[in-house]
């Protein structure tokens, strides 16, 4: 080019064969969520169209200990739903509940606060929603301490806040998801040889 010329940075597009594929999906579920009609699942049937970690997530709000009728059953699965449908779009980003999977792949024990440093505390909330929903499924846990009580840390608000620790099943659902390329690495230790 030219000096003095300026390529109109649109002009790329006459210049490639790329196309956009309409048809591509936009949004990915969780592999809990794939092939499953919500519409269909019914307090009677649940534990034959839910993937066993589903249903057992579900299984407490079920009678006759809980008092979870078919509607309510469905809402709570589309509660569920929303917090793991994620898109490709990068204006949108990804679902809460894998920010959050990504965040703490690094498997380090943190904070909301620490690992959020700029959000605000209507946001922060949120967070810690979908962490608790993180906690029933078994992928974080709050930590404690040998008596059982919580270990709390001064956040950045100055009010004690909960520590979290990652557990080997966040890995796990990343990868299942397809997003194990955007797992942090981490430092691996190798053992020595014999």
């Amino acid at each position: 080019m030219a000096k003095g010329e300026a390529e109109n940075w649109l002009d790329v597009l006459d210049r490639t064969d790329f196309e956009v594929d309409e048809t591509a999906p936009t949004t990915y579920q969780s592999y809990r969520f794939v092939n499953l009609d919500i519409n269909e699942v019914t307090v009677e049937n649940y534990s034959d169209l839910l993937v066993d970690s589903l249903a057992i997530q579900v299984e407490p709000f079920i009678p006759p200990v809980g008092s979870f009728e078919t509607p309510d059953l469905r809402r709570y699965l589309e509660l569920i739903c929303s917090y793991e449908t994620s898109t490709t779009d990068l204006m949108m980003g990804l679902s809460l509940a894998d920010q959050i999977r990504l965040t703490f792949s690094d498997m380090k024990t943190s904070t909301i606060c620490d690992r959020y440093p700029d959000i605000g505390l209507a946001e922060k909330r949120r967070y810690r929603c979908v962490a608790e929903y993180l906690i029933r499924q078994g992928e974080l846990t709050k930590l404690r301490d040998e008596n059982g009580k919580l270990i709390k840390k001064i956040g950045n608000m100055q009010k004690a806040v909960v520590l979290y620790q990652p557990l080997p099943k966040l890995l796990e659902t990343l990868k299942r998801s397809g997003l194990a390329h955007l797992i942090k690495k981490t430092q691996v230790v190798e053992q020595d040889k014999p």
